[in-house]
């Protein structure tokens, strides 16, 4: 038996490769035209898969409801991101006013103590929650050191210091992390046909569509190179 989730992913990655393997079949048909005196001029086969329709028989075995994740403590995320905040302010040569940071500290704490999960919620904790309520608290302080003070902060530095103080809050996030819900199942024909019975056999039925990507290449102002994949 295996994870539902791995089982689906295994498909979609097996038809990933598949393209892979038909665009290198491609590639190599290219080279022969090219070369040919009579099909330099063709069109290249290339076969694409707009749709594909997959169904099966899966036999569910059994049902894991997961662990929720445990969330540290509010002081002690809040002590380790302010700690965070005035290191990198002085690697930037940032001087951020003693009351601001203090209003910064009560405002993640206000905003943490919002994001607390139900008890009966599994793994309703994500790290994210607590990296959105840190863009938020610091957000807020940079607006106060700009009325106090145009200079105090330029865009730069506050990009950099919000991308140390995100990871930092990503670490410490979490006391525990928990598992998610899975389901343990199996497409072996054979386990199927031996194991099946009218309460643990389902069909699946999986429709895939396939979406092309392509390298995107940009210069940047300061002369560096950004590629990206982007849609066709």
């Amino acid at each position: 038996m295996a994870d539902l989730g791995q089982l689906l992913g295994t498909l979609l990655a097996s038809l990933a490769h598949a393209r892979r393997i038909a665009d290198e079949e491609t590639a190599s048909i290219a080279e022969r035209y090219k070369d040919h005196p009579l099909l330099e001029g063709l069109s290249l086969p290339r076969i694409r898969v707009p749709e594909l329709v997959l169904e099966m028989p899966m036999l569910i075995q059994s049902h894991d409801e997961g662990i929720a994740n445990i969330p540290e403590d509010t002081d002690i995320i809040v002590s380790d991101v302010v700690e965070e905040l005035e290191a990198s302010a002085l690697r930037e040569g940032v001087s951020l006013q003693v009351a601001n940071i203090e209003l910064f500290k009560e405002d993640l704490a206000r905003e943490i103590n919002k994001l607390s999960p139900s008890s009966n919620d599994v793994v309703s904790f994500p790290r994210e929650v607590v990296i959105r309520a840190v863009d938020k608290s610091f957000t807020t302080l940079v607006k106060r050191e700009l009325a106090a003070n145009m200079q105090s902060i330029s865009p730069g530095q506050a990009k950099n210091i919000s991308t140390e103080i995100r990871a930092k809050a990503s670490q410490v996030a979490l006391k525990e992390v928990g598992s998610p819900p899975t389901i343990e199942a199996s497409i072996i024909t054979a386990e199927v046909k031996d194991e099946a019975g009218a309460g643990n056999v389902s069909r699946l039925r999986i429709v895939m569509k396939e979406e092309g990507l392509e390298w995107s290449v940009s210069q940047n102002e300061d002369g560096s190179i950004t590629q990206a994949l982007t849609p066709e």
